[in-house]
């Protein structure tokens, strides 16, 4: 079960309607997806304490930093952000870490009308490096 959730977002890269993003930013690596909760198996959503609504969006966030093995270590960070909907409404966004094993990666839900969007800004601190990485992603997002 622990590896289920890990292995549910990473197999959005490869699926058609869904996918991974990435930005590179000197050693780190920051992969991250926006999706409706729905995606998400009852019991997946359940253990991880994400509403599995029509109208909720969760943003998946994994921090990796490259090492001399070919394989990105993962990162804990500080991750903060929030949503603006289509009329300049905000809400912030309650990012929770989650671990497993060797994997850390944080989600946050958030909320959504039929054919909205959304954009969500993030700002990612890691320990140790100076300025934080910023992020921001705009997707259009559909009530099931």
């Amino acid at each position: 079960m622990k590896k289920l959730i890990y292995t549910l977002l990473l197999s959005f890269a490869f699926t058609g309607s869904l996918h991974a993003e990435e930005k590179k930013v000197g050693d780190y690596i920051i992969y991250y997806n926006a999706f409706n909760s729905s995606f998400l198996q009852p019991n997946v959503a359940k253990t991880y304490n994400i509403p599995r609504t029509g109208s909720t969006g969760v943003l998946n966030i994994a921090v990796h930093k490259s090492n001399d093995k070919n394989q990105p270590d993962a990162v804990s960070a500080n991750v903060q952000g929030r949503a603006k909907n289509n009329i300049s409404q905000y809400e912030d966004l309650a990012f929770r870490e989650i671990k497993e094993d060797a994997a850390i990666y944080y989600l946050a839900d958030f909320q959504f009308r039929h054919q909205e969007e959304m954009e969500l800004k993030v700002s990612i601190r890691i320990p140790g490096e100076s300025e934080p990485i910023e992020l921001e992603l705009d997707k259009k997002f559909y009530k099931d």
